[in-house]
């Protein structure tokens, strides 16, 4: 069961610019997400036990290798939105309407791909 499920209450509290900074450095020295830690610091303090697996560990970022090969698959995808662009311009010239009806309804779901790929690519790099 996901940790929102089990998790019913929140509150919001603000911090300063450099209690936040110490909270995400420590955080990510104990590779956890700062709400865990700041869970489980308020469960010490007060001498509240916390179930062993409320501690959630941080986002680790992709390995280098799998943004090659993503930014590979969004290069073969604009490829094919490509190939499909020309075929669907020869397929009209050559008279095949039915064929080029085809292509035209496929264009826009490809494009579609690559702007998720691009995306995916750009949430998993932090920008």
């Amino acid at each position: 069961m996901s940790e929102k499920r089990k998790l019913n209450h929140s509150l919001l509290v603000r911090l300063d610019d450099d209690l936040y900074g110490r909270i995400t450095e420590q955080a990510r020295r104990q590779d956890v997400t700062a709400n865990s830690l700041v869970r489980r610091t308020m469960a010490d303090t007060l001498s509240y036990p916390l179930p062993p697996k409320q501690t959630v560990k941080a986002f680790a970022p992709p390995k280098p290798e799998y943004i090659k090969e993503l930014y590979r698959l969004r290069e073969s995808t604009a490829e094919l939105c490509g190939a499909l662009v020309q075929y669907a311009i020869k397929s009209r010239q050559d008279g095949h309407t039915v064929a080029h009806a085809e292509a035209e309804k496929l264009i826009p779901d490809v494009r579609d791909a690559v702007r998720n790929l691009d995306r995916l690519r750009k949430k998993l790099e932090g920008k």
